[in-house]
């Protein structure tokens, strides 16, 4: 990572990608090189916790405006969207009860 005096304009980034990532980090803005799979399969255990995530974050639209609006109370304060609190409450029962759909 690299500290950059200001980030290039978004057709220069955009020219770029695939190559370089730029981002701001904690307020600095920085380029890195671009983020690369590590070309292996993920342990058996992470794969099987994929479609569990993948139900939970689909969920995300179709719950009521009061349980968004409790997730976004929740996450006020933390670096965590409303979202991600919503899926990781959906991961949570789905890891204490299994036989949740």
């Amino acid at each position: 990572m690299a500290k950059v005096s200001q980030l290039p304009a978004l057709d220069i980034i955009s020219g770029l990608k695939g190559t370089l990532d730029f981002y701001v980090w904690k307020g600095i803005p920085v380029c890195r090189s671009w983020p690369r799979s590590p070309g292996h399969r993920r342990a058996p255990a992470v794969e099987a916790q994929w479609p569990a995530f993948t139900k939970g974050a689909r969920l995300w639209p179709t719950l009521s405006s009061d349980v968004q609006k409790a997730c976004a109370t929740m996450s006020a304060g933390t670096p965590l969207s409303a979202r991600d609190i919503a899926v990781k409450l959906y991961l949570n029962a789905h890891h204490l009860y299994p036989q949740i759909p």
